[in-house]
């Protein structure tokens, strides 16, 4: 679902809420009416039950003013978010991804192994999701980077795009180790989607706010 039509949605479905509280109000508005114009006055409605029945009112008042409000600070919040995130745009990012931009021949991301590796193996592939390039990654602690000039393992030239990156490590007893991947791309499109962020780079992969680490 789009962002325009999320947003018509959850609006219509506010204000449908709010004209039933609405409507419902001026139905116990006439009700208190009419029971007060058609009150026996040789037993008029008894002051603790007239009372009561107008803190009712006023209950259900304060209600509708309370969701309308409510409904308010929702959409303000919503719009505040969305402007706060339109300025990633043209914004370069570093963010955790398994996708590498190819640009011009030139292809970088870094990568972390969690744990000491006796062996890192680097592969790239394609969205058919086949290995079109391998190579033996870094095995020492800390941030590491891979670079990646577009040459396939066929001798061919890969076209520009985004690629998912695969970093496989083992230790020495042959037990596979964490990897982190992060990619530094700029921001080129800010969408919303399902109410949620998403953040479309210059090189084609798409990330989340919450994988955003860290911008320039």
């Amino acid at each position: 679902m789009t962002t325009t039509a999320a947003t018509n949605t959850a609006t219509s479905a506010t204000s449908t809420a709010a004209k039933k509280q609405t409507v419902d109000y001026e139905a116990f508005l006439k009700l208190l009416t009419a029971q007060l114009r058609n009150q026996d006055p040789l037993s008029p409605m008894d002051a603790t039950q007239f009372m009561t029945q107008l803190a009712q009112l006023s209950t259900v008042e304060q209600g509708v003013q309370t969701n309308q409000t409510l409904g308010q600070v929702l959409d303000t919040l919503k719009n505040s978010g969305m402007r706060l995130d339109m300025a990633y745009l043209g914004r370069k990012v570093e963010a955790a991804s398994d996708r590498i931009s190819l640009s011009e021949g030139k292809a970088e991301m870094a990568y972390a192994i969690d744990g000491a590796a006796a062996s890192v193996k680097i592969e790239v592939l394609n969205d058919a999701g086949q290995v079109i390039h391998s190579a033996a990654g870094s095995p020492k602690t800390g941030r590491q980077t891979f670079t990646w000039d577009g040459r396939r393992s066929d001798g061919a030239t890969a076209a520009d795009g985004a690629y998912l990156v695969r970093v496989t490590a083992k230790d020495k007893a042959g037990k596979a180790l964490t990897a982190a991947t992060v990619t530094t791309d700029t921001v080129k499109e800010v969408r919303s989607v399902n109410g949620e962020t998403q953040f479309v780079l210059k090189g084609g992969a798409t990330v989340k706010g919450t994988d955003i680490l860290s911008a320039s």
